[in-house]
């Protein structure tokens, strides 16, 4: 039986093991990412201040689930459009989870927290992703979650030599932005 799983806010002090956690995914799994180990190892835990927003300037958010050892096994992330017309948007970035704890059903909990917190902000007219195309287990697992497709973009990174295509993914939060009708 898998272990509980407790998902949070992440907080600087958590900036240690989230980059030892992105980097095991950018490793384990380059064709997931646009961004690829070579490079995003050799930053400091510190450079990814931003995605923890304290003191919450910028509407960003990173949670983290933690195994009963209170480590951290997996993270995905809200960003927030810096463009006043586009906030109505949250973006789904750099979900994964730690190879050693896949299997346990902790992605599902990581993007229904993420979707319970953007819904309950009222704030968000759509989340919008990307997931690598060939990943049909990441595909399912959003498509589960409400989000269909609506586009894919070829040839969108290269790995060693072989391209993949990107999915780009929507879930909708309201039929519809409430505007101001003018007489």
């Amino acid at each position: 039986m898998p272990s509980p799983i407790t998902i949070r806010l992440l907080t600087l002090n958590d900036l240690p093991a989230y980059k030892a956690l992105r980097d095991e995914a950018l490793r384990e799994f380059p064709e997931a990412f646009t961004s690829d180990y070579e490079t995003e190892h050799l930053r400091k835990a510190e450079s990814y201040a931003p995605r923890i927003s304290e003191p919450h300037v910028n509407g960003n958010k990173l949670w983290g689930a933690f195994d009963a050892q209170d480590q951290l096994v997996g993270s995905i992330a809200l960003e927030v459009a810096a463009k006043a017309q586009q906030r109505h948007i949250g973006t789904v970035l750099g979900m994964f989870v730690a190879k050693a704890a896949q299997g346990q059903g902790i992605a599902p909990e990581l993007i229904a927290n993420c979707v319970y917190f953007i819904t309950a902000t009222g704030q968000f007219d759509q989340i919008i992703l990307t997931v690598t195309a060939s990943n049909t287990h990441v595909v399912h697992l959003y498509e589960r979650a409400g989000f269909v497709r609506y586009g894919l973009l070829p040839r969108a990174i290269c790995v060693n030599g072989l391209f993949h295509d990107k999915l780009l993914m929507r879930l909708e939060l309201r039929s519809a932005l409430q505007s101001k009708a003018t007489p």
